[in-house]
């Protein structure tokens, strides 16, 4: 197809995006796939338009310090997971998609929350086209090239994280409640403080948990994998005395704790950085 009929196809959708989603969504027979960094009850309106048989994949952030400032819901994964949507999670998804039965397909700038379906200004380019909507639904799917795809997190991870999340106190700038509202790019002056290591521990278990327990024993916020190895070599040969790959299993778990906003990766030498603090652990 020539690029001047491709373009032909595109439709633009402004403000309320959801009222293109219900005209769309209401028709969608095999499988409806949704990339949005943050959700919440907004996104429980546009799946309730659809029959629970047809296959739902939600790729999303499950950052525990967005559940904090309220950016996304937790209890609305949790909830979407119990009806039967395939929620994965990737830490630095940034795009909003939304792609109906890979035959029409929405880029937006409108997350699948109440404030960006229905009250921010938003704007997005819709296309008809099947050989579109199949690549994106494939892009959103596959992470959009990320180096390892989105993670499938079951009911189980997802309500595990309650824990984790009941153990994080946020303290945010002295805004009006009118400034808290919308869609947050970024975490601003907010600060975070682990309050109970024991509760955020709960939250996780196997591997994670040991892996999570070196992190909160690392002296500095910045450390290193062999740092990370040498603090649970010793707990991972007495729960996994079988295992002969720990270097490589604690390294996937920092994998997986940065997608819970845990840890991040600060370069290329193997040097990582604990971004959740103890209250009292720093001066």
């Amino acid at each position: 197809m020539e690029k001047s009929e491709m373009a032909q196809e595109l439709e633009i959708v402004t403000t309320p995006t959801f009222e293109w989603l219900a005209e769309n969504i209401k028709t969608c027979r095999s499988r409806l796939v949704i990339g949005s960094p943050y959700i919440n009850g907004g996104l429980k309106q546009v799946m309730n338009l659809i029959n629970e048989d047809v296959p739902r994949t939600l790729v999303t952030r499950t950052d525990l310090r967005d559940f904090a400032v309220g950016a996304s819901n937790l209890l609305t994964l949790c909830s979407l997971s119990r009806e039967g949507v395939d929620v994965r999670t990737l830490s630095d998804i940034h795009a909003k998609v939304y792609v109906v039965d890979d035959s029409v397909a929405l880029v937006t700038s409108a997350n699948a929350t109440f404030s960006g379906l229905h009250r921010n200004r938003e704007c997005g380019l819709a296309t008809r086209n099947p050989l579109m909507a199949r690549r994106l639904a494939e892009s959103v799917l596959s992470g959009f090239g990320a180096e390892r795809p989105p993670r499938r997190m079951s009911l189980k991870d997802l309500e595990g994280l309650h824990d984790s999340l009941e153990s994080v106190k946020v303290t945010m700038p002295a805004l009006t409640k009118f400034e808290h509202q919308g869609d947050s790019d970024s975490f601003g002056e907010a600060e975070f403080k682990i309050t109970d290591m024991t509760k955020l521990l709960q939250g996780f278990s196997g591997w994670r948990r040991l892996t999570l327990r070196g992190v909160l024993q690392m002296p500095d916020s910045f450390f290193r994998m062999d740092d990370i190895f040498e603090a649970c070599a010793s707990d991972a040969a007495k729960e996994y005395p079988k295992n002969r790959h720990v270097h490589a299993k604690l390294r996937q778990q920092l994998q997986n704790l940065r997608e819970h906003g845990i840890v991040e990766f600060v370069d290329n030498r193997g040097r990582y950085k604990r971004l959740l603090e103890g209250e009292a652990s720093k001066e």
